[in-house]
């Protein structure tokens, strides 16, 4: 079966075969960030990280494995134009030092482009490290594994250069190929690839994140471009981290009858804390994993979030990946109420499914969920207060942080399902 991108007209009109149904089996990984000195390592390290997949493939039906958001930004620092970055003391000086590393392409690039800020033009100096070594590798991982592969890194809209002069001023040495800059905008790019390594579509994310706007200056993309790609392993509406927050993004990917929402996430705090909107991180984080997946969006039936997890410079990267589905009796009916929360199968420091923006409840289960660093006190203690157990929890996180006692001991995790699937829609005849 061939995958195709399909278009909003094909979404909610066309018509599924619900004479069946298929298994598909999904994967998420939540993998430690590692600094790399070469693209080799960059390479190796990706190669690693899809292999603690390897485990979990179905050996009888189609695979799909999620990973984190800001996949490629490590190999940033890779090569010699790196080396002093990789041993800056914070993300700031890092960029820093890397500019200056890189300033006759960021001179060339302003000129190219007169106004972009200095930011832009270091991320389009290194369109060639953030893309190529990603792309490559993932592309021959998804072959290699037979699975379909879905992640993150940070690219404009690329063109590809065998020109021996362009590979030289660009690029790496010793490649066959460079990929070049079409254009000044720089994006957070999801790349899904299928079994036989083939690039089935590229989502550019639409929410942008404070750090992603004024740090890194990246650009949003168009919700309106934004494509939910059918394969064999289920119509896969792809949104990366906080576009899995937003009522319009999930409602657009509902209307073009996704079934799998992919979540590739990098939360830039510490987990055992308060989040952005709320005092609470990872009870915020249910917004998303079951928010996507309430009465309202008709299509939404799973949640595959895969969490990137460590210290980047001063920066903290924590979670807990999670499988999700909607609470569903059969055929999408909807049961009156969500299965009762469960502490040793969900996130730590959380009681109830319950959204931080509303009341009333968030219907919906885990079907599986990544350990943190340490369990739920709760577990062992079922009569310390809530207040309680948040407050053990964050002293850990701070540990964990850049200078704490357990500094970037973080988990890695695997987290698998097996979840039902429509049959190919087919368009009304």
């Amino acid at each position: 079966m061939d995958a195709r991108t399909a278009t909003s007209e094909e979404g909610r009109d066309a018509e599924l075969d619900t004479s069946g149904e298929r298994v598909v089996r999904v994967i998420a990984v939540g993998n430690r960030m590692h600094i790399a000195a070469k693209e080799t390592e960059c390479r190796t390290e990706l190669e690693r990280i899809v292999g603690l997949a390897a485990p979990h493939i179905a050996s009888d039906g189609p695979t799909l494995v999620v990973l984190g958001e800001l996949l490629g930004l490590p190999a940033a620092l890779a090569g010699p134009r790196g080396l002093l970055a990789r041993h800056a003391r914070s993300s700031r000086t890092a960029l820093t030092l890397l500019a200056l590393a890189h300033a006759r392409r960021i001179l060339a690039y302003r000129l190219r482009w007169p106004g972009i800020s200095l930011a832009r033009a270091l991320l389009l100096a290194l369109t060639d490290a953030l893309y190529r070594p990603f792309l490559e590798t993932l592309s021959e991982q998804a072959r290699r594994h037979g699975v379909f592969l879905v992640a993150t890194t940070l690219a404009p809209r690329v063109r590809r250069s065998t020109d021996p002069r362009a590979i030289r001023r660009w690029g790496s040495p010793g490649a066959s190929a460079v990929y070049l800059p079409e254009g000044p905008d720089v994006y957070n790019a999801a790349l899904v690839f299928g079994p036989d390594g083939a690039l089935l579509g590229r989502v550019n994310k639409v929410n942008l994140t404070h750090n992603e706007r004024e740090t890194l200056d990246l650009t949003p993309g168009r919700l309106a471009e934004v494509r939910v790609i059918s394969t064999a392993a289920g119509r896969l509406g792809v949104a990366i981290s906080l576009d899995a927050f937003t009522p319009d993004y999930l409602r657009h990917l509902d209307a073009q009858a996704a079934e799998i929402v992919v979540q590739n996430d990098a939360n830039d705090a510490p987990w055992a804390g308060p989040g952005s909107a709320s005092d609470w991180q990872p009870q915020e984080w249910l917004d998303s994993v079951l928010g996507a997946l309430q009465p309202p969006y008709r299509s939404l039936r799973y949640n595959v979030c895969a969490m990137q997890t460590g210290n980047f410079f001063d920066l903290v990267f924590d979670g807990q990946s999670s499988i999700t589905a909607r609470a569903s009796t059969g055929h999408g009916e909807w049961a009156s109420t969500g299965r009762p929360y469960e502490p040793s199968r969900g996130f730590i420091g959380v009681d109830d499914y319950v959204p931080t923006a509303t009341s009333g409840p968030l219907l919906g289960e885990f079907l599986a969920c990544a350990p943190w660093v340490e369990e739920d006190p709760g577990i062992a203690e079922p009569r310390l207060t809530l207040d309680q157990r948040r407050r053990w929890l964050a002293a850990i996180a701070r540990e964990l942080r850049p200078g704490g006692a357990r500094v970037n001991q973080y988990r890695e995790s695997v987290v698998s399902a097996d979840v039902m699937v429509m049959a190919e829609p087919a368009a009304k005849s």
